[in-house]
């Protein structure tokens, strides 16, 4: 699994980061040219495209790796964009998250637990906006197990038609068993959405150690080959601030070509989440990235795992997303206000337990302002269950019929 690869790309990640200079525009269009023709990028490289993000005098350089980037994967017409639907089933946490209001410690947080009739009524509402792939998004709730989120997968693939014309179900919730995966998949279960915070291990118990669940750095490192085990895809990031973003993109590389190396797919999006302020209260921290490092990290992304999407959403304002989305890019302009009930506010009087602030947006204006951009939105872009291991642990492709038999 990662956690017997982590020290080595850990020391890794730490040596192309020692003393590390920012490259010149010759330096910048030589590396995209490489990455281009189908090079792989060393990691040492990927530092240097990085070091553009904690320069101030370094436009030049990123209108270059901008350039270059846009270039490839952002056309004047015909790039299109995924949507996911999230939708929040429980705020109920038992984790400690000093970045999130859903933490235990945050006695004010509004919380609520969707019942069935309550998760419909939000499922109504995010396919009225055409939405047919969700992503069920749970706090580490100490009352729901494993075969109430199963549940709650079978009722959201009956909504959404999973499995049929691009209509899929997503997870997101804390690490599990590589036999909960299989059984989750069985209730009609296409992906989990992992972002594994932060891989500096240091820096994630300083921020993770209080947490009875989430404290758990190597069982939670290793979700994903869990997950891919069971054959369920699976998507990675991290949450930019929580230490060097430098080496948290370095990581998350080395963590992509891990998956495509071991299971022979990568992972189908790279999570791009950066702190934000929770409860109306700013994140004041020595680790915050700027916008020039934070749209340096994508452009990197994308060179470096150029088969995955990366996923832009409502953390950010829809200028930042408008200006760094490109094709095959996953997004999502409403998140229910990242609550239960955020969709319907079935809660009615004061839902006040949003995780963090978001930036909501309404179907037309964004459709509008994207097909402005030559961007096109695909609301139905989730393939079935199309593959399975192999005794190597590599996946292998199958069919649909197959596919089903799989399961």
């Amino acid at each position: 699994m990662f956690s017997s690869a982590y020290a080595g790309l850990d020391a890794e990640a730490r040596r192309a980061l020692d003393g590390v200079k920012c490259p010149s525009v010759e330096r910048v269009q030589e590396l995209a040219a490489g990455a281009a023709a189908g090079r792989t990028l060393t990691m040492a490289e990927l530092a240097e495209l990085l070091e553009i993000g904690r320069q101030e005098d370094s436009a030049e350089q990123f209108e270059a790796l901008r350039a270059a980037v846009m270039g490839r994967w952002r056309q004047a017409t015909g790039s299109t964009v995924r949507y996911v639907a999230p939708i929040y089933v429980s705020s109920h946490c038992v984790d400690e998250c000093p970045y999130c209001n859903f933490s235990a410690a945050r006695k004010d947080t509004v919380r609520h637990r969707l019942t069935e009739s309550e998760l419909a009524v939000e499922l109504e509402a995010a396919m009225a906006r055409d939405a047919h792939v969700v992503e069920l998004v749970y706090a580490t709730d100490p009352d729901l197990g494993v075969s109430e989120i199963a549940e709650h997968i079978q009722q959201a693939a009956r909504a959404v038609d999973a499995g049929r014309d691009g209509a899929g179900v997503l997870l997101c919730t804390e690490y599990l068993t590589q036999r909960d995966y299989e059984f989750l998949r069985e209730a009609g279960l296409q992906g989990i959405v992992q972002w594994d915070e932060t891989l500096d291990e240091v820096a994630y118990m300083r921020w993770h150690g209080a947490s009875p669940r989430k404290r758990e750095f190597r069982l939670r490192m290793d979700n994903h080959d869990r997950a891919l085990r069971a054959g369920v895809e699976v998507a990675a990031g991290a949450l930019f601030g929580l230490a060097d973003y430098r080496y948290d993109a370095l990581m998350q590389v080395a963590r992509a070509r891990y998956i495509e190396a071991e299971y022979g797919r990568g992972p189908f999006v790279m999570g791009t989440a950066r702190l934000k302020p929770i409860g109306g209260r700013e994140l004041k921290f020595a680790t915050s990235v700027g916008d020039l490092a934070y749209e340096t990290a994508l452009l990197v992304y994308k060179l470096a795992a150029p088969e995955a999407g990366r996923w832009l959403q409502t953390r950010e304002t829809f200028a930042m997303n408008q200006r760094n989305l490109l094709d095959g890019d996953v997004f999502t302009y409403k998140c229910g206000d990242v609550q239960p009930g955020g969709y319907t506010q079935i809660q009615q009087a004061g839902v006040a337990g949003a995780q963090f602030g978001v930036n909501e947006l309404e179907r037309e204006r964004v459709e509008r302002d994207l097909a402005g951009e030559g961007l096109g939105i695909d609301y139905r872009w989730m393939k079935g269950a199309r593959w399975a291991m192999k005794s190597d642990g590599k996946a292998r492709e199958i069919d649909g019929e197959r596919a089903a038999s799989a399961r």
